[in-house]
């Protein structure tokens, strides 16, 4: 396992955005909506993804990857994207505990980097509906089915959430899954030379390459930019 890495490591020359550490918010406006979303949303949206919120309708989130980590048994219920909804909840958390910083909602969020980790596939491959329900149809449907959005959801949670606490594990899990899917996409003999429907999966490969310095995933992130809107299309 590579030592973690400190934030904001990619060559220097390249402009970034700030951190959201090195940002406060002071205003009479925005300050109350930063302050529903940490107390009231985050912890309301947990409680959704866990199905206990009375006369919602159930997220299953969470239990797609019990069911794809091998911890529960059961069908695969939700969205085709459903996946989502649990990365982008991780990340709202890490922006939030980059500013706020709190055992409890971490040990919360490390629980999940671990659950995902046990649902992702030896090869990097991960998403629950094709994990659990239908395993020979991934990367058949890129115009709907939303593996690449899924994907590139996951990496930006992982990115923020380790660039608001230093742990890499979630990041390994995201370096794994772009590996998976720079062997699969491409221009190359036998890869796919296409992209997803729903774009998405270059801005967070652009922000793993500046997380990582590997330049392989900005080469990635170019890839589909390129090949989005060739004629003959995909």
């Amino acid at each position: 396992m590579s030592q973690p890495l400190r934030p904001q490591s990619a060559p220097e020359a390249v402009n970034r955005p700030l951190d959201a550490a090195s940002v406060e918010i002071r205003d009479d406006f925005w300050s109350v909506y930063t302050d529903l979303v940490r107390d009231v949303v985050i912890p309301y949206q947990w409680e959704a993804l866990n199905d206990r919120v009375e006369g919602a309708v159930p997220s299953r989130a969470i239990r797609n990857f019990r069911i794809a980590a091998g911890l529960e048994e059961g069908a695969f219920e939700g969205f085709v994207f459903q996946d989502s909804d649990l990365y982008k909840w991780l990340e709202a958390l890490a922006y939030r505990l980059a500013t706020h910083p709190d055992p409890d909602w971490e040990r919360i969020a490390d629980g999940m980097f671990d659950l995902i980790g046990a649902a992702q596939e030896e090869d990097g491959y991960l998403q629950t509906y094709f994990q659990i329900k239908a395993p020979d149809e991934k990367w058949t449907n890129l115009g709907e089915a939303h593996e690449l959005y899924c994907a590139g959801h996951y990496i930006e949670a992982a990115v923020a959430y380790w660039q608001a606490t230093g742990k890499r594990k979630a990041l390994d899990i995201a370096v794994r899954l772009a590996d998976c899917i720079g062997r699969t996409f491409g221009p190359g003999e036998g890869q796919l030379n296409g992209y997803d429907g729903h774009q998405e999966i270059e801005l967070a490969l652009v922000k793993l390459y500046r997380a990582t310095g590997e330049e392989r995933f900005l080469r990635l992130s170019s890839f589909f930019i390129d090949a989005r809107g060739q004629s003959p299309s995909f």
